[in-house]
């Protein structure tokens, strides 16, 4: 192959590679993932990117779901965003909550993780929830972050835990997922 013919291959390479990126994070959770966004939840930046929670509105045994999905999109507004995380939604019936987890790992160019984003999130789907915890072995609790969404609420927390519990009023645990 000449090097003409090379050098024209990179340059068509750099230039797709180069039109998948944003200038902002907006544009680029607007654009670059591929579900219609029903509602962002909540976006938070992280070292390398930002983790971005939301819902979208698919087909699941011929009804229509409201189905919880997160993104992540690798980028700063300096260098432009790009959508590079697991893009697909998950859906589960649960008469109090949700529990979804999700680990994004973040690779370099040559290949090294450069960073892990552990997440767990999901919907309260019960009043009598009012505060969700979170654990990695079913001793130690951490409480979750609770955003509220036109009238629905949802949780999340960075870390890698294995069970998510929802309390009532009284703080008594009335349901708990995950595995143990």
């Amino acid at each position: 192959m000449s090097i003409l013919k090379r050098t024209a291959m990179l340059a068509m390479a750099v230039l797709l590679l180069a039109g998948c990126q944003y200038d902002t994070l907006k544009e680029a959770v607007s654009k670059d993932i591929p579900f219609n966004k029903k509602a962002i939840i909540h976006t938070e930046k992280k070292k390398n990117g930002a983790v971005v929670l939301y819902t979208t509105e698919q087909k699941y045994n011929d009804e229509k779901v409201e189905a919880l999905a997160a993104a992540y999109l690798s980028g700063n507004e300096k260098e432009g965003w790009e959508n590079t995380g697991h893009n697909h939604w998950i859906y589960y019936e649960n008469k109090y909550m949700m529990q979804y987890s999700e680990t994004f790992n973040i690779y370099s160019p040559e290949g090294k993780l450069t960073e892990k984003v552990p997440v767990v999130f999901g919907r309260i789907n019960s009043s009598k929830v009012i505060s969700v915890e979170v654990s990695e072995s079913g001793e130690k609790f951490r409480k979750a972050v609770i955003v509220k969404k036109g009238k629905n609420r949802y949780y999340y927390i960075f870390g890698d835990y294995k069970i998510a519990r929802g309390l009532d009023k009284n703080g008594k645990e009335i349901s708990r997922q995950g595995k143990r």
